[in-house]
């Protein structure tokens, strides 16, 4: 079996997936990437042949360290990667990692059609690519708990907000101030996918991933694919890609 490792490092937390070709065999979503995380994760699957490193955080030079002595051959995803997509980013250099992993997560397995891919995380991204597979651009916001968190930090009444495991949506409106910031800062991040989506072509399909894409989901009225792997099947995917 030809095992390939690759890991997302995140704003908030890291995601390290092991894959076998296509298929995910194992993964796992820990709060702070070490090396010793990362060893203790891959001995209990075996030789690793390749592994890819992504992050938005830092250059991960203990990280890739590790990876000498964990896989064969290794790779950190840059600008300069090859990848089955082509990017019209004016200024590539500057293009997040994630964004460039999550396109081609999204391109693997949507290709041929325009797409809208969306990663709602700590700060939400929305980016276009085009039915030829060209990543056209995009745009970064604030996140749930960053948009709540600045609502406290920068006015002077408003309260520090915890993002809730349910919201209640039987009204979209606030009824008391937690719900008001709660609602408003979810239904910002509704209106401004929507409005992206309506400024697309009528064929553009929407892909979502991140931590608050199943929740986007319920309150959008119309078709939307949830794939909570994007990230790590894009890394996986350009891994492939440089194989052959």
């Amino acid at each position: 079996m030809s095992l390939n490792l690759t890991i997302d490092q995140g704003n908030t937390a890291s995601k390290i997936a092991i894959w076998n070709g296509e298929q995910l065999i194992d993964s796992v979503i820990e709060p702070t990437l070490s090396p010793k995380v990362v060893e203790r994760f891959v001995q209990r699957h075996g030789t690793v042949r390749h592994a890819i490193y992504c992050s938005v955080k830092s250059h991960g030079h203990d990280i890739l360290a590790s990876l000498d002595f964990l896989a064969k051959k290794i790779c950190q995803l840059t600008s300069e990667t090859p990848i089955p997509i082509t990017i019209d980013y004016k200024t590539p250099k500057t293009l997040g990692a994630d964004r460039i992993a999550a396109a081609v997560g999204a391109w693997s397995i949507y290709g041929g059609s325009p797409l809208l891919v969306v990663d709602a995380g700590t700060a939400v991204t929305y980016d276009a690519l085009s039915a030829d597979g060209h990543f056209l651009g995009g745009n970064i916001a604030p996140g749930m708990s960053m948009r709540l968190e600045a609502l406290h930090r920068f006015t002077a009444r408003l309260p520090r907000v915890k993002v809730p495991f349910e919201i209640n949506y039987d009204t979209f409106l606030g009824y008391d101030t937690p719900s008001a910031m709660i609602l408003g800062a979810v239904y910002g991040i509704v209106g401004a996918l929507t409005y992206y989506r309506s400024h697309l072509p009528d064929d553009t399909k929407v892909v979502l991933t991140g931590g608050w894409a199943q929740e986007l989901r319920k309150l959008l009225d119309f078709e939307v694919f949830v794939e909570t792997d994007l990230v790590s099947k894009g890394l996986n995917r350009i891994l492939i890609y440089n194989e052959k």
